[in-house]
């Protein structure tokens, strides 16, 4: 499902996606609107986080995504709504498998447009397998 919110701020789009069966998108201008997206994140408490693994360590978290990002950040965003994923743990060199918790987490990609065209034409659509996404 994808929708896109008009007329509401990031704040406004991070108060729905606490306790979202889905991942929520964020998607900056550019890396300045990033870095505001990310202190807006940081003031509601979201954490963040540099590996996959971490983003179901906490109740609400965001990730940077780059458009070098591995293709388990795809393989996460693409399992998380069927109610079970699998993530290879880097500290504990294995494989996890896990059914997240919706009502207690809510998690969010943070993006500049121009990654996410770069992703695009990789084959990573981003945009067609996470749930809502917030552009201003």
């Amino acid at each position: 499902m994808r929708n896109q919110t008009k007329n509401a701020s990031i704040s406004e789009f991070l108060a729905v996606m606490a306790g979202s069966k889905e991942i929520g998108l964020a998607i900056a201008k550019d890396n300045k609107e990033l870095e505001s997206f990310a202190q807006a994140m940081d003031d509601m408490d979201f954490k963040h986080v540099e590996e996959i693994s971490d983003l179901v360590k906490f109740p609400k978290t965001y990730l940077t995504v780059r458009e070098d990002m591995e293709k388990n950040v795809y393989d996460f965003a693409v399992q998380y709504p069927t109610g079970q994923v699998e993530i290879f743990d880097k500290e504990l060199m294995r494989s996890q498998t896990f059914s997240p918790d919706y009502k207690n987490l809510g998690i969010v990609f943070l993006v500049a447009k121009d990654d996410l065209n770069k992703l695009q034409t990789k084959g990573f659509e981003l945009l067609s397998c996470v749930g809502p996404a917030y552009q201003s």
